[in-house]
């Protein structure tokens, strides 16, 4: 199993002090995957818990010393924490910490099951074609200015991103974090927020393949034809932009065989 945050090898299990708190000092860091490190210290924190190296009601150590256990800023810890309470792994209780839920277990949609085996990319394509083709037919009806500001900007991003030798993959996922937001429907929000800890890699993978095939182009430009779509309302034509939009994407991956219409 490939984790980038984990206990050097050959470390014992965490342990809790006498006092039932976690020593900051049994969550050691490896080296963190480039696409989030909020995602990265959050999936670490929720292994253990469903793994039951944190236990039901243990504290956690403070944000600060997560931050140095794990060699990350505040914000990446707080953005994590968030996560987790979201998921139902973690609760806060003002000026006392936070603890491991005492359920110790997750409310929230998973895709990775309590071992950790992740499915594979073809299947994950697979549900974002249901959820992004809907979302953006939705978005091509209720999108406001604001909206098609938000992904004008997230597309300048990525033509520059890409044209410096970046991969343009945070203004990547940020468009269709907008797309699932001008839905109106904050669920889609919150589905493809959730699928896109899963799918920054894939994205990352995808730009990057892209650019070395010199065809980086084409991947931006579908992201053009769905924001034209979506700003003139038509709900089908934006449909089916973000659908080739996904199906090129998976075959830039190798993952075609996996998809299909």
């Amino acid at each position: 199993m490939n984790r980038s945050v984990l206990t050097p090898s050959g470390a014992a299990p965490s342990k809790a002090s006498p006092t039932g708190v976690i020593r900051p000092e049994a969550i050691l860091p490896r080296r963190l995957r480039r696409h989030s490190l909020a995602d990265e210290v959050a999936e670490e924190l929720r292994r253990r818990v469903v793994q039951g190296e944190l236990l039901p009601g243990q504290r956690l150590p403070t944000g600060s010393e997560l931050a140095e256990s794990f060699g990350v800023s505040m914000s990446v810890i707080r953005e994590a924490m968030s996560r987790l309470k979201h998921d139902g792994l973690i609760q806060s209780i003002q000026g006392v910490g936070a603890f491991v839920s005492r359920s110790g277990e997750a409310r929230a949609f998973r895709l990775d099951s309590a071992d950790g085996v992740h499915p594979d990319l073809g299947r994950i394509f697979e549900l974002r074609r249901a959820i992004e083709g809907e979302a953006a037919s939705l978005a091509a009806i209720r999108r406001t200015d604001e909206h098609l500001y938000r992904m004008r900007s997230a597309l300048a991003e990525m033509e520059e991103a890409v044209t410096a030798g970046d991969d343009g993959t945070d203004a990547d996922a940020r468009f269709h974090q907008v797309v699932a937001e001008a839905t109106g429907n904050p669920l889609f929000a919150d589905m493809y927020a959730f699928l896109s800890t899963h799918i920054g890699m894939a994205i990352e993978t995808a730009r990057t393949h892209s650019a070395h095939l010199g065809t980086w182009q084409e991947a931006h430009d579908e992201h053009v034809r769905i924001f034209q779509a979506l700003e003139a309302g038509n709900p089908e034509q934006a449909r089916q932009a973000i659908l080739e939009h996904i199906g090129n994407a998976a075959g830039r991956l190798g993952l075609a065989p996996f998809i299909s219409d």
